[in-house]
Order: C-alpha cells, then structure tokens, then sequence
C-alpha cells in the first residue's frame, strides 16, 4: 500500500499532522506502507507565495510521518484547480500510489459521481467552454452552471482530484477525512482544533499561536525570513511596464483582453493589493489574478506552459533514510524520473522552475537551486 497526499503546507502545521497521522492510522490497519507527498514549492495554487522555501516545508512534513515529499513544477502548482490536480495525480500515480487521501468539508463522495455525471452531457461542456471564452474563472463557471458553492474550497479541489484519477488511475482508491476547525480562508484568530494555514501566516509572530504548529516549525518560521506577495510587488510593476500590453497578452492565462486592465491597472495602483483589486471583477477573481501576476513575475508565457507542464521531471526535497530505495524503484519503472539534485546534466528538465527559484529568493536571500540537495532524515 502506498498512499498520496497533494498539500502545500504554507506552512506546515498541526492540521496537516493530523491529515499525515489519519493516513499512517490507516496503513497500519491495512497491512503496512509508506507515505509519499507532492507540494508547491515556491508558490501556490491560489497565487499565494510560499511563507518559507519548499526544503524547510518538506523536512518537517517527513519528520511528521511523510515518507517522501517531491515537488510539484510551477506551471502546475500555480494554476487552476484541475492542472494542479490533474499534475499532482500524475506524479504521485507514477509513484504507485494505490490510495489518495485528502481533507474536505464534504466527505459524501456520492457527490462526486453524481456531479461528474452532470459535467459530461455535450451541451454543458460546450456552455463550459463558452464561458471560458468570455473570462469567467473555473470555480464561477461551477457556481453557476452546477451549483458548487465557493465556500468550501478543499471540496472543490478533491472533486478535481476525483476526475483527474478517473481519468488516469481510476483503480486508485480515495480517502476523504473531515476538515478540521477553520475554513481555508479564515485569517482570524479563533479557540478552534485547527487554524487555517490563512491565519497562520497572518498571525505568525502571535503567542496565540504557538499551539496550532510543530515546535520545529514554528522555530523556523520565527527564524526564517516569511515571504509574502507584496515583498514582490515592484518585481511585478516592472514586469508589467517592461512587457507592456503585447507582452502581456503572451502569459500564461492573459486572455481576453485582460491585459489592457492589467497595465493600466499598474500606472494607478500603489500597493500589491491594490493592484490585484483594480484588476478583480466578478468574472476575474482574485485569486485567478493573483495567479495571473505570479505568471508575469516570473514570465511564464503560454508557450512555456505548454512546454512544461508535460515534463516527467520531478525533485525530491526531502525522504526518509530508510526510504531512499523508493527513488531507484520508482526511476527503474522509467514513468517518470525522481531527481536528488540538480546539476548539469539534468538542469535542462528544470529551466522554468530554476527560473522561479531564482526570482523567489532575491527576496528570500536562500541558497541557490543547485545547491540544495535533497534533505535525508
């Protein structure tokens, strides 16, 4: 038995303890296996930056029960909820996961068939794609034609991990556990089981919260320095000024003219979150323009998603020593390749997100890509 998670542990905390010792739970009432995790590494899918870089996350997710983290390329982990779910799935079934578990607000997965069989009717499908063309995000689309409420997110993106392995793996069995104690937005501080991983970035230099994350997580964070998107926000402006709006129609999900509203958006915005407000209308949320911006940051155009995305490629960030013959099992299946550090010879695989890395800590002041191996526990 092996069994996956998809996480970004932004930052690492006390409710993805939990998620990792439910899964250990159930593998030990089934016989035994291991582990293993793929996680956004610099940032994330809801256009968020990673509080601290990938390694420090997935170290503590192995010294909490995870048997192998690998990363999750950028082009994947910063995009809507089916690429991510739809890559992520990948990975982890090229892995040989024989389980996938995940936390929701909705356990029913009843639901799940029952919306599926909804979304495959040829009419709604072409309705679907109109509404893309005219801008409207994912998530308002589902809102509208199929009654998804937005409010309970990690239901949204199970259901999307749910289509991705009927279409990949549908052997692949799901575990659904309860969502504990906050809503994934919730920035405020709340007596709860569980804080959001939202409140504990906001939070993170509060007693209040020294409770709700690992010890050695907490050190960390204390001690690190915490990356937030503003720390970005003239990296941005200047992207924006320097593409212009031609440029800008070349990133990755710019479309429909929303590079005009960017751009002029830049000459009146002084904050980031200014920025991203003059930008947001009601077909544009904010996280989807929070993503948009990410893809300008770093130059990601639509030529670079279609080259990426497809990579069989992945880092490992952190395993566990007893674990590390689960790297050579997995490359001698030749699905996909397991790489410990980067170097000349396989730089090439990992250009964009070399890329990214580099972008990501001229504000983080960390170690260079090449010179973080993997890290062994």
């Amino acid at each position: 038995m092996r069994v996956g998670i998809i996480a970004e542990f932004n930052p690492f905390h006390n409710g993805h303890k939990y998620l990792i010792e439910q899964a250990k739970k159930y593998i030990k009432n089934h016989g035994g296996g291991e582990i293993v995790c793929v996680i956004s590494e610099y940032f994330t899918q809801r256009g968020e930056a990673a509080i601290v870089d990938g390694y420090t996350r997935a170290e503590e997710a192995v010294k909490n029960g995870c048997d192998m983290v690998v990363a999750l390329p950028y082009v994947a982990s910063v995009s809507f909820g089916d690429d991510f779910a739809e890559k992520s799935v990948e990975i982890l079934t090229k892995m040989g996961i024989t389980h996938l578990i995940f936390g929701t607000e909705e356990i029913n997965m009843e639901k799940f068939s029952t919306l599926y069989n909804k979304q495959q009717g040829k009419d709604i499908k072409l309705k679907y794609k109109e509404l893309l063309k005219q801008g409207y995000s994912h998530a308002k689309i589902n809102s509208l034609l199929f009654d998804i409420d937005t409010n309970v997110p990690n239901f949204i993106l199970a259901y999307s991990y749910y289509k991705a392995l009927k279409k990949q793996a549908p052997n692949v069995k799901l575990i659904p556990i309860k969502r504990q104690g906050q809503s994934l937005n919730n920035s405020n501080l709340e007596k709860t089981r569980f804080l959001s991983a939202t409140a504990l970035r906001t939070n993170i230099y509060k007693k209040e919260i020294e409770n709700y994350l690992p010890a050695e997580m907490l050190e960390k964070l204390r001690n690190k320095k915490n990356i937030y998107l503003e720390d970005f926000y003239s990296f941005i402006t200047y992207q924006i000024n320097i593409l212009g709006k031609i440029g800008l129609s070349n990133i990755y999900d710019v479309n429909e003219g929303l590079e005009n509203r960017i751009f002029n958006a830049a000459r009146i915005s002084k904050t980031y979150k200014d920025l991203v407000e003059n930008i947001a209308t009601k077909r544009y949320s904010n996280k989807k323009i929070q993503r948009n911006l990410l893809h300008i940051l770093t130059n990601t155009t639509k030529e670079d998603y279609k080259k990426y995305f497809g990579t069989k490629a992945f880092r490992v960030l952190a395993v566990k020593k007893e674990k590390t013959h689960l790297i050579k099992e997995i490359n001698n299946k030749k699905e996909i390749m397991l790489v410990t550090v980067l170097n000349s010879k396989n730089a090439q695989y990992f250009e964009h997100d070399i890329k990214v890395s580099r972008l990501y800590n001229l504000v983080a002041g960390d170690k260079d890509i090449f010179k973080e191996p993997v890290v062994i526990i």
